[in-house]
Formats: structure tokens, sequence, C-alpha cells
């Protein structure tokens, strides 16, 4: 029998909470594993109304409530952070509390954590239930990332590392910028596990195009030295192809639109850079035991 702990952030998600576990709970039937879930409540405003019942195929489930909101990637990190502090052995399967995250796929995350516990597995995605203007966006975002990092990064928080990673993710600020850069960052080699994007459960989603946009800067800030070589390598690109085919007026926007580019980057990393993990430790108010 392994021990795996599902590791969720939640801000305001209790509805989809109170689906989505007892989802989790029915696709362990046929596990006999040691399974437990680790909410992590980013400072809801809504109040705690979670209904849980006969959740047999679960070991224990516990809420970190936070003081103040720190958004998903640092309420991962704090996840992370206290695990690492209580000294937990096993696995951590992360996923989001609104269900877009297939309870499903835990079978085969687990299957495949079999053949190797210490190595680190990402769902990538196949179709996502979004709109056409985000999936649009969505195809932009990775094309941009893939130019100026190297990385095609068709995945999100849905993933599965062992607690022997916890030194090497958690050496760096990157989990708080953008915890899946963080692992296609630290781990070359990792499993693959591809599945669909689900609609969520109940409500509506609390981010908009905005901090979408600034969380895809954060994607890109963990690679800012890769980025600055790519961005090096398309200057002189684009000064062969102007003497080629490109006119003047069009080299002159871009050049300084990469060079803002960088620095906007840079900018972004620095303010988190700041952080560190005491900050988050601080940020933890209490414990919640809902399943002993």
């Amino acid at each position: 029998m392994h021990k795996y702990t599902i590791l969720i952030p939640s801000y305001n998600d209790w509805e989809c909470l109170n689906l989505l576990i007892p989802s989790i709970n029915e696709t362990l039937e046929s596990f006999n594993e040691d399974v437990s879930i680790l909410i992590i409540n980013d400072a809801s405003t809504i109040k705690n109304n979670l209904s849980l019942k006969n959740l047999n195929n679960l070991k224990k489930i516990e809420i970190i409530n936070l003081k103040k909101n720190v958004r998903a990637q640092k309420a991962i990190a704090t996840g992370l952070y206290y695990l690492q502090q209580i000294k937990f052995q096993g696995g951590v399967i992360v996923m989001d509390a609104d269900g877009q995250d297939d309870p499903s796929d835990i079978k085969e995350i687990i299957k495949q954590s079999k053949y190797n516990l210490e190595k680190t597995i990402l769902v990538y995605r196949l179709r996502r239930a979004d709109s056409f203007v985000f999936k649009v966006l969505y195809k932009f975002f990775l094309i941009v990332t893939l130019i100026f990092t190297f990385k095609y990064m068709r995945f999100g928080a849905f993933s599965y590392l062992h607690s022997k990673s916890f030194d090497k993710i958690l050496s760096t600020n990157d989990v708080n910028l953008a915890y899946p850069a963080a692992l296609e960052k630290h781990f070359k080699e990792s499993g693959r596990i591809y599945a669909d994007k689900k609609k969520r459960l109940a409500g509506s989603s609390k981010n908009n195009y905005l901090s979408l946009a600034h969380y895809g800067l954060k994607i890109i800030s963990v690679f800012r030295f890769q980025m600055i070589i790519n961005s090096i390598i398309i200057f002189f690109v684009l000064v062969l192809a102007y003497n080629l085919f490109i006119s003047s007026k069009l080299l002159l926007f871009l050049l300084p639109c990469i060079l803002l580019f960088n620095m906007l980057i840079f900018l972004i990393h620095s303010k988190v850079d700041k952080e560190n993990y005491n900050d988050l430790k601080d940020n933890i108010q209490n414990l919640d035991n809902l399943k002993n």
C-alpha cells in the first residue's frame, strides 16, 4: 500500500468541492491505497459549507486555512511546504478544485506512479471545454512561450510528484510564480498522461483574461534566462531579415517590443523573488480536520 495526498487549492469553490470529493472517493473504489485530501483554503470569503459523508476510500480530509488570499500558485506552494515540514512521505497529486481536472484520471496517475514512485507525472491537455476566444488566446500563449523559452507546455497544475522531490522544487521561488513551469524546469524527465479538460462542476471561474495573461507572463518568467538567449537569437534573425525582406519600420517596432517584453518578465519575477516560504508559512491560520 502506497501513501498519496491530493493537494487542492481552493478559493470560494465549496460547491465544486462538495461534488468533486465524493467523485474522487468513487474513483478510488478499486484501489487499496492510503489516500488523503489536503485543501488549501485561499482565504475564501464564502463560508465553508462542505457536507461530506460515506467517504470510505479516503483516509482523511484536512483544510489549511490561509489568512490572506495569495492565489492558486502560492496556495500550492504553501501546501507543498507544509507537507515538507510535517515530513510527509509519499506521492502528491495536485489538482484544481473546480472539477476541470477529471477525478477519473487519478486512476491512471496512481497506476503510472507505481512503475516509478519518484518520477514526476504531468497531465497534458487534449480537448478543452473553453470558449473559442480562450482557445485562440491559449494557442497564442503556447506559441509565444515556445518561441521565447523552447517549452511547449500543454499542461496545468494537474500532476504528480513524490515527497522526495520537495527539496528540489522548493529550492527556488519558481512554484510561487507558476507551479507547472516549476515542474517543467526542475524535472527533465517526466511521465505523461493525456486527458481532456472538463467543464466546471458549478459556478463560474474567478479568473479573467487579465489575470490569465499575468499568469502566462509568470510562467515565462520561470525561464527568464532562456528567454534572454532566445531574444538575442530573435534580434539577429530580425536584423538578417531586415537586410533581406522586412521594412525598417517593422524592425524599429519589433526590437523595442522584444526589449520591453524582457524587462516586463524580469519585473514580474523580481516582485515574487523577494518572497520566501516562511512568508507562506506565516500566512497559515489553522488546520481543520474534516475526517480522521
